[in-house]
């Protein structure tokens, strides 16, 4: 077992705690330029390289519950705002009635769904309707969306040419534990096919996306009606001691080649709080999960969730060995895709993408999340990234 840490989201840091930030600074700086020059990320780019070393030794020379502080500082809808107020994008917020969840606001607020309006989409290049991106941002539950996340969520919209995306915000844990989180995407998804939104959007023009936890709500959306497609990028499948602990399993063989460690999923879990028992915390393993997932990816006994989906991992993920059982014949049953990093643009992987309805694609050393990290730095070359964007350009 690892040491729990104190979470305290909501706890300025004191003076004490800010002495150890300076203090720990330049420690910081010494190990981050070592780990660049001498970690073996082979066979990334050094972009990437930078971003992870980064990830890295900041998670390693820097107290938890100080840097879980920072992060929460600034809200998912305070993110998106200022985002979109530099780059001169459309937004407006919308506050789902607090009837949507059916629980008082003091139990659980209302969810805020973030509308991006894009570009005009020309017919000749867009025929039909144009999609709306529906994403759900991950970290853990615990964290907000953070402006990294911006510049891949635009590039996904882009990508698959949708005439508009919404982002939902969500409450965090540990405040609101899970399953508060689903219970608040449910409610978003049900108000955007409602007459009522104003927006009334068909569940065939919506492409669902997420990364990380997100990818899990991703997954535990279940309407009744089938939506055009859906992107789980590195989700968050299974909650198991058993796949932590496996001998040679992905949490040991990856530990120090994703900046995601077996610790801090640990921490995640202890803040958000899923259970073992409940499949819609725990995706895979629990009783009757094949059954369930089953109808859902494959139309089997009941209407299937997407006519589409790409599922994304990373095989220096601690998540590679969850990722795959997921993507197996007992619950999704996806064709696997293994991508490496050669640099022809016309590789047999790529135009194999959009051949089957279900898609796992394996990115040859690269991390959780990777796509996000990679179009922060203005990096569009990454494995993940060209998957993830030469599928969505299918659409």
């Amino acid at each position: 077992m690892t040491p729990k840490q104190n979470l305290r989201p909501n706890t300025n840091p004191t003076i004490f705690d800010w002495m150890s930030l300076v203090a720990l600074f330049p420690i910081f700086l010494t190990k981050w330029s070592l780990a660049f020059f001498f970690a073996n990320y082979q066979p990334l780019h050094w972009r990437q390289k930078c971003a992870l070393t980064f990830l890295r030794t900041q998670r390693t020379t820097f107290p938890t519950p100080l840097l879980r502080w920072l992060v929460r500082r600034v809200s998912t809808g305070a993110t998106i705002k200022a985002y979109c107020n530099k780059n001169n994008i459309s937004h407006r917020a919308i506050i789902l009635p607090v009837s949507s969840t059916e629980l008082h606001p003091d139990i659980l607020p209302p969810a805020v769904l973030h509308v991006l309006t894009l570009g005009k989409i020309e017919p000749e290049t867009r025929p039909g309707t144009a999609p709306t991106l529906l994403y759900f941002h991950g970290g853990g539950f615990v964290n907000p969306l953070r402006s990294p996340h911006m510049p891949f969520i635009l590039s996904c919209g882009n990508a698959a040419q949708a005439k508009q995306i919404i982002i939902v915000e969500y409450s965090l844990a540990p405040e609101h534990p899970y399953p508060a989180q689903l219970v608040q995407c449910v409610a978003s998804v049900s108000f955007l096919l409602s007459e009522s939104s104003g927006l009334a959007i068909p569940a065939g023009d919506i492409i669902l996306a997420g990364d990380s936890a997100g990818g899990t709500l991703v997954g535990s959306i279940k309407q009744g009606q089938q939506f055009q497609a859906a992107v789980m990028i590195s989700p968050f499948v299974r909650l198991h001691k058993d796949s932590m602990d496996a001998p040679g399993g992905s949490y040991q063989m990856n530990e120090k080649r994703d900046y995601l460690t077996r610790r801090q999923v640990d921490d995640f879990g202890e803040a958000w709080k899923g259970d073992e028992k409940e499949i819609w915390a725990n995706l895979c393993g629990v009783e009757a999960s094949e059954e369930v997932w089953k109808a859902v990816f494959q139309g089997k006994g009941g209407n299937k969730l997407v006519k589409k989906v790409l599922i994304t991992v990373g095989t220096a993920e601690v998540f590679l060995d969850d990722c795959r059982l997921f993507s197996g014949e007992m619950y999704v049953n996806a064709q696997t895709v293994v991508a490496g990093h050669e640099r022809n643009k016309d590789m047999e992987w790529l135009q194999n993408l959009g051949k089957g309805e279900r898609i796992l694609v394996e990115c040859e050393g690269e991390a959780h999340v990777q796509p996000v990290l990679d179009t922060a730095l203005g990096y569009r070359d990454g494995i993940m990234t060209r998957a993830v964007m030469a599928w969505l350009k299918t659409w």
